[in-house]
């Protein structure tokens, strides 16, 4: 008996892999932005876009709202794919990076560019290819034969190869305008500014499921580069305390970028190591809110794990050792327990990562709700994910708490791959 449940068990994480693994290599259907409401409206934003599109397609993409957030604008894709390789043109390479983001509406900086053929001109139409080898080296002068590059559309090119390889470093700006991908993605570059964002769906979702409040001391704990940041001090309308921490001075200086950029005066941002932020013996004024911090200090905690990133679409190629997968629970646990030591009764937390891994997501909600009886899941809204995947120990009604999104999802909404699960610490 206990032989044929294994055996159940095995089928099934097989089924869900051979239905995951396809979606994980591919674009996904809807690009969102997140508005700025403090200083723009959506349907001014949407307008914009709208106008864009127009100027660019025949038929324009659909642009549409979200009801239960206000502050996204999605775009969708075209169901009329680039049908390439087109003869008679030459050919652009570019790395498995660059060939991502293409997929998604980006055109080519002239950084992501590895081969260009010697007697390429400006204005000509190009095939773009991505090198999934990794062995295209970069300045390429001829056509690159290769079985490992795929073909990712069509672009004209706007800058020559002298620009592109420079002794001093590539030239800024864009090297070839994107017209057609096989994403069917409308390629129209990133149009974020600080009146709105380029945002996955998932990391605006979390924002709005831990829900801060004007007034509220909130912790995000590893903040960079400071998406999820703006989003709570917009939802806060920028009063109270928002404290942003992340690792390396490096990475928090993307942090405090974003605070001059949209002029913030809530966000305290610290390069300080998460993993060390709660203490015992506090020896400054508590009113800094500087780490480390003392026993429930804040009101709310978004902890968007470092994690192995697995959810990431298209996922063109991908290296990451068994070893590597496997150390990403071992820092999320340390992580998750400062949170709950730093967390005030009747406090809400999030745990939240951009990967697929089980062992990442539900065994980490398992391991918890064992570690600290405190805490008890909720559900999570809005939903616009699907349930979380069966895990041992995990209650079946728990795993309609959790959101995943993924290749199930209910809501047609073509997103990446995410895990959220909300918890409450209890009085």
């Amino acid at each position: 008996m206990a032989l044929a449940l294994k055996c159940n068990a095995i089928a099934s994480e097989f089924a869900l892999l051979e239905h995951l693994l396809p979606w994980l290599c591919q674009s996904p259907r809807i690009t969102t932005y997140r508005v700025n409401l403090l200083k723009t409206s959506v349907e001014k934003f949407q307008n914009y876009v709208e106008t864009l599109l127009r100027q660019h397609y025949i038929t324009p993409q659909k642009v549409f709202f979200l009801p239960d957030i206000p502050e996204v604008v999605c775009i969708d894709s075209s169901k009329e794919t680039c049908v390439g390789p087109f003869k008679g043109q030459k050919e652009i390479v570019v790395d498995c990076c660059c060939g991502g983001a293409i997929l998604r509406g980006a055109h080519i900086y002239a950084i992501g560019v590895l081969g260009m053929e010697s007697d390429t001109k400006l204005d000509d139409m190009v095939n773009v290819y991505a090198d999934l080898s990794g062995k295209c080296k970069k300045g390429l002068k001829v056509h690159y034969d290769s079985k490992e590059k795929i073909y990712l559309g069509q672009g004209k090119v706007l800058m020559q190869r002298y620009q592109i390889f420079r002794n001093e470093g590539p030239s800024a700006g864009v090297a070839v305008k994107m017209l057609s991908t096989i994403s069917g993605v409308p390629s129209i570059g990133d149009l974020s500014s600080s009146e709105a964002l380029l945002q996955n769906l998932p990391s605006i979702i979390c924002a709005r499921i831990l829900n801060p409040q004007e007034g509220e001391i909130v912790l995000d704990m590893c903040s960079a580069p400071g998406n999820k940041t703006g989003h709570l001090a917009e939802l806060m309308k920028d009063r109270g305390v928002l404290v942003a921490l992340d690792k390396t001075e490096t990475k928090i200086s993307l942090v405090k970028e974003m605070i001059l950029r949209n002029s913030l005066s809530s966000v305290k941002a610290y390069a300080y190591d998460s993993t060390k932020s709660f203490s015992d013996v506090i020896t400054h004024n508590d009113a800094d809110f500087r780490p480390p911090f003392k026993a429930e200090t804040f009101d709310r905690i978004l902890l968007d794990a470092p994690c192995s990133a697995l959810g990431i679409r298209p996922m063109l190629t991908n290296n990451i050792s068994p070893k590597m997968l496997k150390s990403y629970a071992n820092v999320q646990r340390k992580l998750f327990a400062n949170a709950v030591k730093l967390l005030r009764k009747g406090g809400t937390m999030i745990y939240s990562t951009c990967t697929v891994n089980v062992a990442e997501n539900e065994e980490i909600v398992v391991w918890a709700l064992r570690k600290f009886p405190e805490l008890t899941l909720q559900s999570s809204e809005p939903i616009y994910g699907d349930l979380g995947w069966p895990c041992e120990g995990l209650l079946e009604d728990d795993r309609t708490k959790l959101q995943r999104f993924g290749p199930n999802n209910k809501i047609s909404i073509d997103t990446v791959g995410f895990f959220i699960a909300k918890f409450l610490k209890r009085n």
